[in-house]
């Protein structure tokens, strides 16, 4: 529990130095998941039929077992870790520091997106799927890129300030690996939330949201 309250703490610290760039962070990504929203609603008959027969299918998966959560886990990772490391890489180089901020904006329109579409067309057993299926990592996810974007801002700052004097680059590099190391956790807990406690959650409540 010591282990817990300094980490909160330590982070409730940040945020509160930074917080100017932590509201720009989360301003940007509701915008985003509404823009997500609104194309969701654009759909064709045609595109929302497509999807539907996606997700049945992903339900009916549900209804006879647990999906592989090794196998969803490599696919989390690999869709959201790809786009960290090339983050952070590209931010290391300094003129890649924005790289994050467009990994904000397309992670919320894809969540943006999946909500309105799951709301829209399945009611409440779309609510229950947002609430168990989206929601959870995506609650890891977003302050894992709000992180890294402020962490990249930050280091640009720091690097140009240090006009190529070794000891204060390698602090601000240390700095900018610790941001990094911290965003990849959450990355990680978001995999593992997505990849086993959302389809547990949603195979054990089948009789309410496979209607």
């Amino acid at each position: 529990m010591h282990t817990i309250d300094l980490y909160l703490d330590i982070a409730m610290r940040r945020v509160q130095r930074r917080l100017g760039w932590y509201l720009t962070a989360a301003a940007m990504s509701v915008l985003a998941i509404a823009f997500g929203a609104y194309a969701a609603g654009q759909l064709s008959a045609l595109q929302r039929s497509d999807l539907l027969a996606y997700v049945g299918g992903f339900l009916g998966s549900l209804q006879h077992g647990l999906p592989q959560g090794p196998e969803l886990m490599r696919a989390a990772l690999y869709a959201d870790g790809r786009l960290l490391v090339v983050s952070w890489l590209l931010a290391l180089l300094v003129v890649g520091a924005v790289t994050s901020w467009l990994w904000l904006a397309v992670k919320g329109f894809a969540i943006g997106f999946a909500s309105a579409f799951l709301l829209g067309e399945l009611g409440g057993r779309g609510l229950l799927l947002v609430l168990l299926g989206v929601l959870p990592s995506a609650l890891l996810v977003l302050p894992s890129i709000w992180l890294l974007s402020e962490a990249a801002a930050l280091y640009a700052s720091e690097f140009y300030r240090a006009r190529f004097k070794a000891p204060e680059m390698l602090s601000a590099l240390v700095r900018f690996a610790g941001a990094g190391a911290i965003a990849a956790a959450g990355i990680v807990l978001a995999a593992t939330a997505e990849a086993y406690l959302s389809p547990l959650a949603l195979h054990l409540l089948w009789p309410y949201v496979g209607g």
